[in-house]
C-alpha cells in the first residue's frame, strides 16, 4: 500500500485516486456480503430454538399423558405423532445447516436415538427416563443457541474488521494526500506568488512522476524562462532609458543651437556649438568649416586650434552642410582610430549639420530679401519721383524754353505773365508734390504699417480742410506689398487733396475693407462733386490717380454721392 502512495510512484494522481476509490469499493463490498451471507444463516436460527424448544414441551406432554392414563393408548399415539412432525419440522426448518456442527449433529442424532428408543420401549418408562430425554433436547436448544451467538459474534468481527480496515485507509490515504499534495501545492502556490511579484529565486523543491512533480518541474522551468525574461526586459529597458536619455540631450543641445543661431552672432554660436557637441559626444574632436562664396579657403571654427596636428591617428568624419544645389561647409569630427562612431552621435551631429545649414540658407535669404527690399525703394522712389517731380520739372523746362522764345520775340508783357504764372504755378505743384513724396516716405520710414501712415494722412488733410476725415480701415496685418501701400496711400492722398482744393466738403471719409476677397478702398466726400470727371485731369490730377491704379490692375470709378458730394472707388 506504501507503493501504492509513494512519491516516487510512476502512477499518476489520478491512477492512485482510482485505486484508492477502488479499495474503498472492494472493502465495503466484501463487508455488505459477509454481513448478508451471515445475517441470512441467521435467519432460521430462533424458529430452530422455537422449534427444539417445542420438542422439549412435547416431550413433557407424552410422559405426562404416561403417568396420568397408560390405558389411553389412542391419546399416547396421538402425542407420540406429535413428537414426530415437531422432529420433521425442526430438520425442514433448516436443521441441516446447523447439522454442520459437530456438537449440535451428535447431540441429534443423540436425541433421535433416545426418541426410538423410547417409543419402542414398554410404555411403562420411567417418568426419570422422560425427563432425562428432555434435558437433552435442552441441550440442543443450549446449542443451537450458541450457534447462533457464534453468528452474531461473526458478524460483529466482520463488521468490526471493515471499519478499522477503511479507517485505517483513510488514515494513510489523508497522511500520503498530505504528504504528496497537499505540501507540493502549498509550495507551488509559494513559488506563483513569489513569481507574481517578480521574485524568481523560489523552487519547487517537490519531485515525482506525477502530474504535480510534472507542474513543478513546469513552474521551475518557467520561473528560470521568466528570470532570463525580466533580465533581458531590464536591459532593454536600461538601453533605451540611456539611448532616450542621450535622444533628449541630443534635443536639448539642437534647440539650443537653432536658439542661438537665431539671435547671437554666428563666431560666438559656431564656438558654443563645438562645446556641447563634444560634451555630447564624449570623444574627439569637432571643428566647423564654412566654404566662401568667392573663395575656395574655408572659413575654420575649432575650439582649439590645429586639431588634427595634434592628435595624428585620427578619423576624420565629415558631416556636409549641405542644401539642394547648395554645400555651405561642413562638420568634421576627428576621432581616434580605436574608436568606431555609433548610431546615435552620427545621427546627431547630421542634425547639427543640417540645421546649420539651415541658418546659413536662411541667413543668406535674409540677405538676398533685404537686397531685393532696397532694389524695390529704390524703384518706387524713382517712378514716383519720375511720376510727378519730374514731370512738373519737365512741364517747367517747357515753359522756361517757351518765356525764352516769347522774350526773343519781344512779345507783349501780357503774354510773358501768362507764361509766368504757368511758371510759377508749375514751381508751387512741383514743391506740393516733392512734400507729399517726403510726407509718404518719411510715413513709410518711421512705421511701416499702412494703417498708421492712413491715420497721419488723415489727421494731416483734416487739418488742411478744416473738417472732419473719418478713417475706416479693416484690414488684415500685410494684406499688400510695400509697392501696393504706396500706390495705395499716393491715391488716397490725391483724392484727399482733391477734396482739399475743389470739393468744398464739411465731411469726408477714407474706407478700407474686403468684398468678396477683393480689397475694395472707398473716398467719399459730401461737397459740391463734379459736373465732369475729366476736369483737371492734367499733370497733377485724376490721371495721376489712374496711372497709379493700373500699376494695381484696376481702375478708378468717380460717381456723385448721394444726396451730394463725390465718391472715388477702386478695387483689387
Amino acid at each position: 500500500m506504501n507503493d501504492s502512495f509513494g512519491a516516487g510512484s510512476s502512477s499518476s494522481i489520478i491512477a492512485r485516486a482510482g485505486q484508492i476509490m477502488g479499495i474503498f469499493i472492494t472493502i465495503g463490498v466484501i463487508g455488505m456480503i459477509s454481513s448478508m451471507l451471515v445475517t441470512e444463516s441467521l435467519s432460521g436460527d430462533a424458529s430452530q430454538i422455537n422449534r427444539a424448544g417445542a420438542l422439549r414441551m412435547q416431550a413433557i406432554r407424552i410422559s405426562r399423558a404416561l403417568v396420568i392414563d397408560a390405558s389411553d393408548k389412542s391419546t399416547i399415539s396421538d402425542e407420540f405423532s406429535a413428537f414426530e412432525r415437531h422432529v420433521s419440522e425442526l430438520f425442514r426448518g433448516g436443521m441441516s445447516n446447523a447439522l454442520d456442527d459437530e456438537m449440535v449433529e451428535k447431540q441429534y442424532r443423540l436425541i433421535l436415538n433416545q426418541w426410538q428408543e423410547l417409543k419402542a420401549a414398554d410404555s411403562d418408562k420411567s417418568l426419570l427416563t422422560y425427563d432425562e430425554f428432555v434435558l437433552e433436547i435442552d441441550k440442543l436448544v443450549t446449542l443451537l443457541q450458541l450457534e447462533s451467538e457464534k453468528k452474531l459474534a461473526l458478524l460483529r468481527l466482520i463488521q468490526g474488521a471493515s471499519l478499522f480496515t477503511l479507517m485505517f485507509i483513510a488514515f494513510v490515504v489523508l497522511y500520503r494526500l498530505n504528504q504528496t499534495v497537499v505540501i507540493p501545492l502549498k509550495q507551488l502556490v509559494k513559488v506563483a506568488e513569489h513569481a507574481a511579484k517578480g521574485d524568481f529565486s523560489i523552487k519547487a523543491t517537490h519531485k515525482s512522476d506525477d502530474e504535480l512533480g510534472l507542474l513543478a518541474q513546469t513552474i521551475n522551468h518557467m520561473s528560470d524562462e521568466l528570470a532570463l525574461t525580466y533580465q533581458d526586459f531590464e536591459s532593454m529597458v536600461d538601453t533605451k532609458t540611456k539611448a532616450l536619455s542621450r535622444s533628449n540631450r541630443a534635443l536639448q543641445v539642437l534647440y539650443r543651437a537653432a536658439s542661438s543661431l537665431a539671435t547671437q552672432d554666428r563666431q560666438q554660436t559656431d564656438e558654443q556649438i563645438i562645446q556641447e557637441l563634444e560634451k555630447s559626444l564624449g570623444i574627439g574632436k569637432i571643428s566647423i568649416e564654412y566654404f566662401s562664396r568667392d573663395t575656395t579657403s574655408p572659413t575654420i571654427a575649432i575650439t582649439e586650434p590645429d586639431v588634427a596636428q595634434q592628435f595624428d591617428c585620427l578619423n576624420i568624419l565629415e558631416f556636409p552642410l549641405e542644401k539642394p544645389n547648395q554645400q555651405y561647409g561642413c562638420i568634421k569630427w576627428h576621432l581616434p582610430k580605436p574608436e568606431q562612431p555609433r548610431q546615435w552621435q552620427t545621427k546627431m551631429l547630421q542634425a547639427m549639420a543640417d540645421i546649420l545649414a539651415t541658418s546659413v540658407e536662411l541667413k543668406q535669404q535674409r540677405n538676398t530679401q533685404n537686397r531685393l527690399i532696397i532694389v524695390e525703394e529704390r524703384a518706387v522712389i524713382a517712378r514716383e519721383l519720375h511720376d510727378s517731380l519730374a514731370q512738373s520739372l519737365s512741364y517747367l523746362k517747357v515753359q522756361m524754353s517757351l518765356l525764352t522764345r516769347k522774350m526773343q520775340k519781344d512779345v507783349s508783357r501780357e503774354m510773358l505773365d501768362v507764361t509766368m504764372s504757368d511758371i510759377k504755378q508749375g514751381i508751387n505743384d512741383a514743391y506740393r508734390q516733392l512734400r507729399e513724396l517726403l510726407t509718404t516716405f518719411r510715413l513709410k520710414l518711421d512705421d511701416p504699417s499702412l494703417a498708421n501712415a492712413l491715420k497721419g494722412t488723415v489727421v494731416e488733410f483734416a487739418q488742411k480742410c478744416q473738417h472732419d476725415i473719418n478713417l475706416n480701415f479693416e484690414l488684415p496685418e500685410n494684406t499688400l506689398t510695400a509697392n501696393q501701400e504706396i500706390h495705395v496711400l499716393q491715391i488716397i492722398r490725391e483724392a484727399l487733396s482733391n477734396v482739399h482744393r475743389h470739393a468744398k466738403a464739411t465731411s469726408a471719409g477714407v474706407e478700407l475693407r474686403l468684398n468678396n476677397g477683393k480689397l475694395q478702398i472707398e473716398i467719399w466726400d459730401n461737397g459740391i462733386g463734379l459736373k465732369d470727371t475729366s476736369q483737371e485731369q492734367g499733370h497733377f490730377g485724376l490721371g495721376i490717380m489712374q496711372e497709379r491704379a493700373k500699376s494695381l490692375d484696376t481702375e478708378i470709378n468717380i460717381t456723385p454721392r448721394i444726396p451730394k458730394g463725390t465718391r472715388v472707388l477702386f478695387e483689387f
